[in-house]
Order: C-alpha cells, then sequence, then structure tokens
C-alpha cells in the first residue's frame, strides 16, 4: 500500500519532475552525460558479465572519497567480486573516477522513478546495495529488496534536519526503513535516530566513520616546498585555507583574512569553492575588497603576488590543507550542515567552523573536545580567533598532536564496514 501511495504520489507530480529533469539535461547540463544512465540504460564492461557484484553508491564527493578504503577492505576480501559504483552527478563521478582505484565499472545512479530503478538493477544485477550517508530513495529500496538484493546504508549518518522532515512523513521512512537489511552508522546517536526513524534495531550497528581511514597525506618537508612552489608562496608566507565553501560564505571568509593579515602581512587566503564554477564570482568579491586573485586551473594567473588563491579544481584540497597554517570548512556559515573537516585535521591543523554543523554534529562534537576545532558565529569573529591562533606557536604544535590523537581514535571504520558487508554479501541472493 505504501509503494503504492509513494509511486502515486509521484505519478501527480510527474509534470513536475519532467519539467526538472529537462530542465536538467538540457539547460542546466548537470544530466547532460548521463541522463541516459539514470532512466535505467547502464552498461557494463564485457569483462564483468557473470561475475558476482557489489554496487556502492557514493552520495556525495567527499563519500566517494571515504568509500575508497571500504572498497579496497573488500577487494581484499572478495578479489573475485566486482565492484560497481555509482554517483548522481558528473562532478562526484569525476572525483569517484580518481580516489577509487579499485572499482571494476563505473555508472550513475538512476532517478527513484519505478521503471528506471527496475531496470538499472536488473542490469548490474547485483548481491549486494550499499549507499553512503544516508539518502533512501524509496523506490530503489523497496524494488531492489523484491528482487533479491541485500540493501545497506554504509557511514551512515541522520542530522536533526532529517529528524525533523521525517516527522511530516513518518510513515515513508518507516517503511522504506523496512527494506534495508543492515545500517552501519557513524555513531551511537546516529544509530539510535536510524532506530528512531524505524529501523529494526537489530538491523543497525556502529561502525565509525570512514572518512578517518583516508590515508594520509604526510608531506615531507621537500613536496610541501614544491606544492608552495607551484602557488609562488614567498618563504615567509602563511596561509590560511578555506576549503568547501558555499554561496553566502566567502565575503566572510574573505574579511576574515584580511583581518588577520592586517597583523600578519604576509599571509595568504586559498580558496576552495565547493562549487568550482564559482572562481569568477569568488574573484570579483575579493577585488571588490581590493585584494588581487590568481585560479589553480590557470598557472599564468598566479605570479606570487595574488593576496587570494582560488583552487578551482578536483581532487587538490586534500594535500593544499599540509600548508595551512589554519583551516576553515565551509558549509557551516550558512544552513548546509558543514563539510568534512577530517582533511584538515588528518594534517594537524586547527580547523574553523560556523555554527551550521547539523550533518557532522559527533565529528564536531568530537573535535571541540579534543582541543582542535572552533566554532565561530561569523566572519568577525573568525577573523578574531584566526588572527589570536596565528599568533601562538605554542598551541599549534599541540594541536597538531591532538589532531593525530583523534584520528588515531576515528580510524577502522572502513575496515569494520567492510567486513559487514562481506558478511552480507555471503547470504545474499540474487536478481532474477
Amino acid at each position: 500500500m505504501t509503494y503504492f501511495l509513494y509511486n502515486l504520489a509521484l505519478l501527480l507530480l510527474s509534470p513536475a519532475i519532467a519539467i526538472f529533469l529537462l530542465y536538467r539535461i538540457f539547460v542546466s547540463g548537470k544530466s547532460r552525460k548521463s541522463w541516459w544512465q539514470q532512466i535505467g540504460l547502464v552498461r557494463l564492461p564485457k569483462e564483468i558479465d557473470g561475475r558476482d557484484k557489489i554496487w556502492i553508491h557514493a552520495v556525495s564527493v567527499g563519500e566517494s572519497v571515504a568509500s575508497a578504503q571500504v572498497i579496497s577492505e573488500i577487494k581484499n576480501a572478495l578479489p573475485d567480486a566486482a565492484i560497481v559504483v555509482s554517483t548522481t552527478t558528473e562532478t562526484g563521478q569525476e572525483m569517484a573516477r580518481k580516489s577509487i582505484r579499485d572499482a571494476d565499472a563505473f555508472i550513475y545512479y538512476p532517478f527513484d522513478l519505478a521503471p528506471f530503478v527496475s531496470r538499472s538493477i536488473r542490469c548490474v544485477r547485483p548481491r549486494v546495495f550499499a549507499s553512503t550517508d544516508t539518502e533512501i530513495w524509496p523506490n530503489f529500496r523497496h524494488i531492489a529488496r523484491g528482487l533479491g538484493v541485500k540493501t545497506t546504508i554504509i557511514n551512515g549518518t541522520i542530522s536533526d534536519k532529517t529528524i525533523a522532515g521525517a516527522r511530516k512523513i513518518p510513515w515513508l521512512y518507516k517503511w522504506t526503513m523496512s527494506n534495508i537489511h543492515l545500517l552501519c552508522m557513524q555513531s551511537q546517536a546516529d544509530a539510535d535516530r536510524a532506530i528512531a526513524l524505524g529501523a529494526d534495531p537489530s538491523n543497525v550497528i556502529v561502525t565509525g566513520n570512514c572518512k578517518a581511514d583516508q590515508p594520509a597525506d604526510n608531506l615531507s618537508d621537500i613536496e610541501i616546498a614544491e606544492l608552495r612552489s607551484q602557488y609562488k608562496l614567498p618563504a615567509n608566507a602563511r596561509v590560511f585555507v578555506a576549503g568547501s565553501t558555499n554561496p553566502g560564505e566567502d565575503a566572510s571568509v574573505i574579511e576574515a583574512f584580511i583581518a588577520a593579515r592586517n597583523v600578519y602581512s604576509g599571509l595568504r587566503l586559498i580558496i576552495a569553492p565547493r562549487q568550482i564554477e564559482r572562481r569568477e564570482e569568488i574573484a570579483d568579491i575579493a577585488r571588490e575588497m581590493g585584494l588581487q586573485c590568481g585560479w589553480r586551473s590557470d598557472p599564468a594567473s598566479i605570479s606570487g603576488e595574488e593576496d587570494v588563491l582560488i583552487l578551482d579544481t578536483f581532487g587538490e584540497l586534500a594535500r593544499v590543507y599540509a600548508i595551512a597554517g589554519a583551516s576553515f570548512v565551509g558549509g557551516s556559515l550558512i544552513p548546509r550542515g558543514c563539510h568534512s573537516i577530517l582533511q584538515p585535521i588528518s594534517h594537524g591543523k586547527p580547523v574553523f567552523f560556523g555554527p551550521y554543523t547539523f550533518k557532522a554534529k559527533d565529528l564536531v562534537a568530537q573535535a571541540k573536545a579534543a582541543g582542535v576545532g572552533f566554532e565561530v558565529a561569523d566572519g568577525v569573529d573568525l577573523g578574531e580567533k584566526l588572527t589570536y591562533i596565528l599568533g601562538d606557536s605554542a598551541r599549534l604544535d599541540d594541536i597538531r598532536v591532538r589532531c593525530e590523537k583523534m584520528m588515531q581514535a576515528n580510524r577502522g571504520a572502513s575496515r569494520r564496514t567492510a567486513e559487514a558487508l562481506v558478511k552480507l554479501y555471503g547470504v545474499s541472493g540474487a536478481v532474477s
């Protein structure tokens, strides 16, 4: 009955859905390359025909990176299994191809309309399906279960915002959760929230945050010097790195940078927008504040005189944190929920974030408790705290030690998650 009601609602909304899909394909271009797979026309490489498959869906760019270690662990345990990785966006696909080396195929995740979902699952024919984070997609879960696929959530987290939204349609969440065989959650708080949404407690386990298992890219002094040279940074120039900024945050970050630079004249800002196509928008903001800009995608624009360097490329931010004196992670000064703070912490750097951290609530609490993460109210507060911490070399040394302890306490999630998936794989059915 719930399946019928959900799809009846989709049918009634079909004109709006059609307009939205046409807009993504022909106007915004966000689905121009992916739409045919998103309606279920999936083609896998011939070399994995006949092999049992595990399908991993990476919800975001960050989750693509997080799932890489899980996939490596699965490959070690099940070398004959084929790993199929899906993403929703073309940007996510590009990042997944760069960061996940053990995948056998990459595809796009279908729109959650029954015909598209059914066709995709029958094309892939997985024994196990796992999605990162907590996107539930009711049709996919229901149809997959009916076809004998064991479905899971890995690296799961449930925010207060999700709980609030679920209160409006509790029947939909309860039904969807009943179709999920296993939920591997980041924390006990996330596990409790999953159960509150309707998950069977016997299907919920705590495995930790897989992002903590990303291989630490500990740069040597020579590598750091080479990285600084790429940006033509003077030898004595300190660097403030602002990662994954969103619209509405850049001006505040730049204002904070200017406040700190009034004290530390050689300070430079490297800003990595979440949406790299916003580089001109950010450059305009900086120029209006009297600053000179360059961007990574155009080395000719970097002369060494720039105040602000815009990192408008994929896959480089994690390394760039290594040259930071301090860092800021975006999605937190606006109600986006905060992106991953583990990358700067893995390099031993203090990390600032705004008050909106509902997507990373537990990790942020850990960072605060460890003395490596610091909440700021706005750009003015960020400027004051950034200025203070850059002037305290003893505290920066102490933070490096604290960061390593926090990372050590969080490692092992990928192995635990892979073990759970391998166990589920052993008892899985097959798509008929």
